[in-house]
């Protein structure tokens, strides 16, 4: 820990990502469910990433918004450095990175700043001290425009309370013994394992020792989640009215499926949230029923509710092209356990639709066929869609457009080892957003890319190779396969799928 952190990690860097509740296009959207007034945030827009890591989120955006403005800040100079290098790599002008600390915003280092139309926050308010959080709040009432969206993601109680002590713990115990960040959490996670089984740890406690073993996460993902001083998951009603100080309302969450309170509530729930007036309780209150771990939320500077009238133009004429394979049958889990199942005979009808090309939601509550006087309208059709992932947002992309996504994506070329090691993003300019690719599913984007055919006995083989030639093994649907010939087998089954599944979907949006 450097004594320039502010309590914050600093002796490694952060694991890349791309998220796509921080596209602009989507944050609108969100909003747009929510009912609220948005900014246009297409062509020409100001954007501002804050802790914005080694940069793939901006880079990814700016690559696809060659008209926009997108301005980059974290704290970390390696960081920086990293981004940096990136963009000059990618020939990216639209994309400033500044190595500077939030409480340095509103002086004369965030002096050259624009106003912003959009400003994001993943993984930023959670892991910060209280005193860098009001610099945030100053800096978006100094440079938010008003209407402009922010989004932030953040650790949400009441969830988090079984892991809280077990948090203190891992500080406690890298602290005892320090090394670098990821070796020692990897440590303290090891010791509290055993702690479990020794009965040190009490049982009431055990499902958070267990999320550690079960997480999947690498340690230096760990290190930056748990070792931090300031680390404190909150309640939605405290991070409201911490940004209503900066006028800001919440909007809706960005995880679309949580706006619809018949999925994340049981109607006697419902019924009594509903006797509550305030929206930072009945917000609170929801999260106390769904378990709900992590919020993604919009929120608005200067809320104005939009006619329903508008609102249902708006999505109607939304045009959403399919982001993966279609199921067979189209239900959505509930946090009590039920299913949810969707008019099968609109929804099927729709897929069939989307899987030959991208339509407006307008042109699909309309297809021919359909049963007469159907409920389906826009907002769950959208919300349905978009919301589990099948579907997404689809312009027609701009020449520059197309350029910029394959100047990002040649970047994977300077290191292509370490994009078959550890997958990639690929910029989707039609989709206007970036697409995370396992290393297996790289090395498939790459070989249909080139023009081959793909054989997923071949494919197989070369992925098990790999994991084994770096003492690792092979992972299907979270399942371990240290046995190789049952690791070809279900590689090989895996990739089987992908080729007829996922495959045509990359044509449709035109990964390829």
């Amino acid at each position: 820990m450097s004594l320039w952190g502010s309590g914050y990690v600093t002796d490694i860097e952060y694991s890349d990502g791309f998220y796509r509740e921080q596209v602009p296009a989507y944050m609108a959207l969100a909003a747009t469910l929510g009912g609220f007034e948005t900014p246009s945030l297409s062509g020409r827009f100001t954007y501002c990433e804050l802790g914005c890591g080694r940069g793939r989120t901006s880079l990814v955006l700016a690559a696809l918004n060659p008209e926009a403005e997108f301005h980059a800040v974290d704290f970390n100079p390696a960081h920086i450095a990293h981004a940096r290098e990136q963009a000059r790599r990618a020939a990216l002008s639209n994309v400033t990175f500044h190595e500077c600390s939030f409480d340095d915003l509103t002086g004369a280092r965030g002096g050259s700043l624009p106003m912003f139309d959009a400003v994001t926050l993943h993984g930023v308010w959670t892991w910060i001290s209280p005193e860098l959080q009001s610099a945030i709040l100053a800096f978006l009432n100094a440079r938010l425009q008003p209407g402009g969206l922010v989004y932030v993601s953040y650790n949400a109680m009441p969830a988090w309370v079984e892991m809280a002590p077990l948090q203190r713990l891992i500080k406690e115990l890298a602290a005892a013994a320090p090394q670098r960040s990821d070796l020692a959490v990897a440590r303290a996670i090891e010791q509290i394992e055993r702690f479990g089984e020794a009965n040190i740890i009490p049982e009431r406690f055990r499902g958070g020792a267990k999320r550690f073993k079960d997480g999947g996460k690498i340690p230096s993902y760990l290190a930056h989640e748990y070792l931090n001083e300031h680390w404190q998951p909150a309640y939605f009603a405290d991070v409201a009215r911490a940004l209503a100080r900066a006028k800001l309302n919440f909007a809706a969450c960005s995880d679309l499926l949580k706006n619809f309170h018949n999925l994340v509530l049981a109607e006697k729930q419902r019924a009594l949230i509903a006797e509550i007036a305030s929206p930072e309780l009945r917000e609170t209150l929801k999260d106390f029923c769904t378990e709900n771990r992590f919020r993604q939320d919009v929120f608005v500077r200067g809320a104005r509710r939009m006619s329903e009238t508008h609102r249902l133009q708006l999505l109607g004429a939304l045009k959403l092209c399919l982001m993966r394979s279609t199921p067979e049958s189209f239900e959505i889990g509930k946090p009590d356990g039920t299913r949810w199942r969707p008019d099968p005979a609109v929804y099927q009808a729709v897929f069939k639709a989307l899987r030959q090309r991208p339509h407006t939601v307008e042109e699909l509550l309309t297809l021919p066929g359909l049963p007469s006087g159907h409920l389906v309208g826009p907002v769950e059709l959208v919300g349905m869609l978009v919301g589990t992932g099948i579907a997404g947002l689809y312009h027609e992309p701009s020449k520059a457009e197309i350029a910029g996504a394959d100047r990002f994506n040649a970047l994977t070329d300077v290191e292509p080892e370490a994009a078959f090691d550890d997958g990639a993003v690929i910029a989707v300019p039609a989709a206007g957003i970036g697409i995370p690719l396992s290393a297996p599913s790289y090395a498939l984007y790459r070989c249909v890319q080139r023009g081959d055919t793909p054989v997923a006995a071949d494919l197989a083989a070369s992925f098990v190779k790999r994991c084994r030639d770096r003492g690792g093994h092979a992972i299907v649907d979270d399942k371990v396969f240290e046995d190789a010939a049952e690791a070809l087998t279900a590689v090989t089954r895996d990739y089987e799928a992908k080729i007829e599944r996922v495959v045509p979907v990359w044509r449709t949006i035109g990964m390829l």
